[in-house]
Parts: structure tokens; sequence; C-alpha cells
């Protein structure tokens, strides 16, 4: 996948976007969906791949589909689309369900040109079922990697999209099975610990077990980031913002920093610029620097979350981060619930409390 293509169109569409945010379906189409298939995806739309308004028999009455990607002759994604004036809902989700269930095509994409939702078929005998692998927002478009590689003409054709969703499922199976059974997994680690070097380790064996299972769950989402063509930190090329200063404006995902009596909401459309945001507030107000001085904050073994310059500790540039203020960089290349973790972390250290609402 060609990352400076996905950037320059993530730019191109937030431009559009910015300048006619009631964009209707058509427009939406043209402007930004036709592109995306196009360039992103790399699908030829001068050939027999793709079929627009696509008839599929629903009952005693025929639907259309959108977009039809072919492969040997059958479509193997459905592409709906919604105009950028439209909140992608359920509803929709539930018709492009329907259309894929009919014609047992594997993918599905449902956009308004801002958010992507990806779909897969799962064949179980005569009664196929549809989920949704994940969505991601069109500023993180290049931190969905999997989602772009799993939907390229060249996976499609080569196979290497169905690779792709397995190691998705595993990742979602093992993140799920994990979440649900934590309490037993840390309790089955703390007594292999305890078994092997004794009771004087029982307690803190018994905390750090379940932060152990939760750093687990936490690096497997992030790794998913990656599943597809290599792990994030490691692809070139960059995305720096400057952080604005927070507004009224309270967009699809909102933060809210408390201090005692004093409150700090932010909003915006976009959980990179929004998690921007709230770590430069962090940084101005509350001692965040202090707290994990001295830099880089790196988590694991090289990937810095925050820093005086836009790189990693070994020296490679920053993926995808923002500009926070007063020369620091937060690393923004993270999928939503890493995200959310990392500011949680952020706040506590702190001492502030944070709260989050809308999709988050």
């Amino acid at each position: 996948m060609d990352e400076e293509t996905v950037m320059d169109y993530v730019e191109r569409s937030r431009s559009l976007i910015d300048s006619s945010p009631q964009m209707d379906e058509q427009n939406t189409r043209s402007r930004l969906i036709d592109p995306f298939i196009r360039d992103v995806l790399g699908w030829d739309f001068y050939s027999t791949e793709i079929e627009m308004e696509y008839s599929v028999q629903m009952g005693s009455s025929k639907k259309k589909v959108d977009y039809a990607l072919f492969k040997g002759g059958s479509p193997v994604v459905f592409v709906e689309a919604k105009g950028c004036d439209t909140t992608i809902t359920d509803g929709h989700a539930d018709q492009l369900r329907s259309y894929m269930r009919q014609e047992w095509v594997d993918w599905g994409l449902l956009t308004n040109g801002k958010s992507f939702h990806v779909f897969r078929l799962k064949k179980d005998g005569n009664n196929p079922d549809v989920e949704e692998l994940g969505q991601t927002e069109l500023a993180d478009l290049t931190a969905s990697d999997w989602m772009l590689a799993a939907l390229s003409e060249e996976s499609i054709r080569s196979g290497a999209s169905t690779d792709i969703y397995q190691r998705v499922e595993r990742r979602r199976n093992a993140v799920s099975t994990l979440s649900d059974e934590k309490d037993e997994i840390a309790e089955a680690l703390r007594g292999t610990v305890v078994d092997r070097v004794g009771e004087v380790v029982s307690q803190p064996a018994e905390s750090l077990s379940k932060t152990f299972v939760d750093d687990l769950i936490g690096k497997l989402e992030h790794d998913q980031n990656g599943v597809a063509t290599g792990s994030a930190e490691n692809d070139p090329g960059s995305t720096e913002r400057t952080v604005q200063e927070p507004t009224n404006y309270t967009g699809k995902y909102s933060v809210r920093i408390a201090d005692g009596d004093n409150s700090t909401e932010f909003g915006d459309d976009s959980q990179a610029d929004l998690m921007g945001m709230v770590v430069g507030h962090l940084i101005a107000n509350c001692g965040l620097v202090s707290a994990y001085a001295p830099l880089p904050y790196v988590p694991g073994e090289k990937i810095a979350i925050l820093n005086d310059e836009p790189a990693h500790p070994n020296g490679e540039e920053m993926r995808l981060y923002r500009e926070v203020g007063e020369g620091y960089y937060v690393y923004t290349s993270l999928n939503k619930g890493d995200k959310k973790r990392y500011l949680t972390e952020f706040a506590d250290a702190c001492g502030v409390d944070i709260a989050f609402d809308g999709d988050w």
C-alpha cells in the first residue's frame, strides 16, 4: 500500500469536506468515493472490474448496490455509498449485510466519505452471517492499513485478502477471550508464578498478572493496525499537524478533563486531532512532561508515544503524529482503544480525571 497516496487522498478529501460539509451522495461519490476505490484501493474504472448500480434480487424486487467490484466474473466486494450529509446508521449496515448474504459476496464497504466501515461474510453452511470487522475515520486511514490492503484490487486478485481476514479474526478472537476470561487467566498466571517462586510473590503477582493481561489486549489491538502490511512504526512517511486550541465545538469524539472544580472539554471528528488537543492541554496545564521525564516516553520496546522530536528512539520518524505545543510530539498511529488507553494513563499521571463521550 502506497502510504503517500493514502495521505494525499486524506488531505485532499479533508479539504473538500471542509469546503462542502453537506455534500450530497452524488458529489460525495464523484469527489471522494470514486477516487478512494481507484487511487487508494487500485481498482480500474475503465475495465469490467467495476459495475455501478449492480442489481441484487431481494425477494420479488430488485435492489441496487452502488459499486460491485469483480474477480473472475463474480462480485467480491460491495460498496454502499452515502453522502457526507448523511450519518452512517445501523440500518445502512443491515442493508449492505443483506446484499452480501444474498449474493455471497466476501467483502463489504460502507462509507460516506468520512467514515469507513468494513464487513466480511462468514460462510457457515446455509446460514451465512456478515460481521463488521472494523471502522475508521478519514483522518485515520493511514493507521488502518489492514483495511485498505484487504479491499485492494491486488489483495483480492492474489487471495491475500483471505489471509488478512484470518489474521484479523485470530486477533479479534484472542482479544475477546482475554477480555471475557481476564480474571481466570490472571489467576492462572499468578498461580504459576507462586508455584515456581513461592507465596512471597503472591500479592504483587496478583495485580501484575491483571496488568499483564490488559497490556496483552492492548498490544493485540495495536498490532491490528499493521496486520496486513507490517507494523505501523516501520512504515515510511509521516503526517504531522499542529494542534489547535480547544473550541466549543463537540465533534464525533469528545473528552473532558477535570481538575478539581475546573473542567475543560475537547471535541473533534478525528481521533488523532483530538488526542493531540488533550495531550497539548495536559502538557501546558497539568505537568504531563514532568510526569514522564526524561523523554521519550516508550511504553514498549521501540515506539515513542511522547517525545520532544517526531521520532522513535531508533531514529525512525513517527509515521503519524501531532505537534502538541512547546516543542513536543505525540504519536497517533494507534487504534481507538489504544488512544483511549494512553489518554487515560496520561490523565492518571497528571492526577486529573478524564471522561470520554461520543463514539469512543
